[in-house]
């Protein structure tokens, strides 16, 4: 427990950490239960470990040593053997999975749908989720606790699916739900394989039979063929944006795997970020009542019994820093990989060309040099005078670097307009005796939901 303005207050839920790093065996058994178990306790106290045989691995938590790798030597740090696998489309590749030049021109193909301007005419699309998603937890709360992260998940899928094709094509969005699901359990999870360093080339369990991904591949061409047929709409959403991209220098255009898989990502990757932010959100202010009241008075100052928009966020200063705070303690992207290209020296480590770095973002955000108690929940660390003076390296819910997510800020005023109308209608509180499972295989989700009490206000 710690003592803040002498008031007790409760500890997030965090996972238990080994005390050294784990061999191959041990690797492969704590890995399909839940990655960050593999995270050792000195990740969270020093700022580089190595071992491994031959090339090796380098874990790095020193933020120094991230910029070198994420962006001043980005190009010679691709993405690793095992990420590329989990990632690559069955078909063509995407934003995500692409390196050099391919990656560079549909990089800016996308960027003008996430400028300030193209996010404030998003912005009432996010205010009408978070009206639905506040009936929702009314409907739900009459018999009880309520789940919080399915509505978080459906909410922000809305938001995505709205703002990638602007309502004009139907989506089955249970179905991108239901896929994300199926992704996660097959796919994400590390194959022993991967471990053995089997080639890449012999299929691995999960995805040789992915129905799921073949059904959702056929909804999204379809969904393009009807766009490519009715023509752009007068303000162009992301699939037209897509549609109408071509590099620079060759002129070519996406090709039809190309523009799937595009959309694809942008929808489930901007809907699983954002759901699990506004779930931990939730979680941590049922657990700190302080804080929620905070909130709550900012949020009914702000917006009285309407939900927030795009003019409200200089008012939520609050709900933005817990978001954040949220971010830092759970973020979704809990572990991330990277393989060396070249010899190189990293934060005063040998580097060999083909070694490993692991990039333990769960245990940089909990790191004992780099934050004042870090397993806390204390949203005024984000305060601006705090944040100006940490490296911006000691905190990567979004990565870092040229390759720092496209949709950051679209995610963050996702969740700052969501949470802050949920915080003027309602209390959360924890149900007596009840504590989450934080758990990742790919992104760091409660492994047994989220159920909160809601008190209509």
């Amino acid at each position: 427990m710690a003592l803040d303005d002498q008031t007790v207050r409760p500890r997030p839920v965090s996972v238990p950490a080994p005390e050294a790093p784990l061999g191959m065996w041990a690797s492969y058994r704590t890995a399909r239960r839940n990655v960050l178990e593999l995270i050792p306790k000195p990740a969270f106290e020093e700022p580089v470990l190595q071992g491994g045989r031959g090339a090796g691995w380098l874990m790095l938590m020193d933020p120094e040593g991230l910029q070198h790798v994420l962006k001043t030597r980005e190009a010679d740090y691709p993405k690793s053997a095992i990420t590329q696998r989990i990632l690559r489309p069955r078909v063509g590749t995407n934003l995500i999975v692409s390196e050099g030049h391919q990656w560079h021109w549909q990089r800016r193909a996308m960027t003008p749908m996430f400028q300030q301007r193209a996010l404030k005419g998003i912005a009432p699309i996010m205010s009408a989720a978070a009206e639905t998603t506040a009936a929702r937890i009314a409907a739900g709360a009459r018999a009880g606790p309520v789940d919080v992260y399915p509505l978080m998940t459906a909410a922000t899928c809305d938001v995505i699916c709205d703002a990638a094709l602007s309502g004009r094509e139907a989506l089955d969005r249970e179905a991108i739900v239901r896929g994300v699901d199926a992704f996660i359990a097959k796919v994400a999870r590390i194959s022993l394989l991967d471990l053995l360093g089997v080639p890449q080339w012999v299929p691995r369990p999960g995805q040789m039979l992915n129905r799921g991904a073949v059904r959702i591949d056929q909804m999204m061409d379809g969904i393009i063929d009807q766009r490519l047929a009715r023509g752009p709409s007068d303000t162009p959403d992301m699939l037209d944006l897509l549609i109408g991209a071509s590099d620079p220098e060759t002129e070519q255009s996406m090709a039809r795997p190309e523009l799937r898989n595009n959309l694809l990502a942008f929808i489930i990757a901007g809907h699983e970020t954002t759901a699990l932010a506004l779930t931990w959100a939730l979680y941590l202010l049922a657990l700190d009542q302080g804080v929620q009241t905070r909130a709550r008075d900012e949020a009914q100052a702000a917006l009285g019994d309407r939900a927030a928009g795009a003019e409200d966020l200089a008012r939520l200063g609050l709900a933005r820093r817990i978001i954040d705070e949220s971010l830092r303690l759970y973020p979704p992207a809990g572990f991330l990989t990277r393989t060396a290209r070249v010899d190189d020296t990293v934060s005063g480590r040998s580097v060999k060309a083909g070694a490993t770095l692991i990039l333990p973002v769960y245990a940089l955000h909990r790191h004992r040099l780099l934050w004042d108690d870090p397993d806390g929940f204390d949203p005024d660390r984000f305060l601006p005078e705090a944040a100006r003076a940490r490296s911006r390296y000691a905190y990567l819910p979004f990565g870092g670097g040229p390759r720092i997510c496209i949709g950051f800020a679209f995610a963050i005023m996702e969740a700052q307009i969501i949470l802050a109308t949920l915080l003027a209608r309602y209390r959360f509180r924890l149900p007596e005796g009840f504590t989450p499972e934080p758990k990742m295989w790919f992104t760091l989700r409660p492994g047994t939901g989220m159920p909160l009490i809601a008190e209509r206000l």
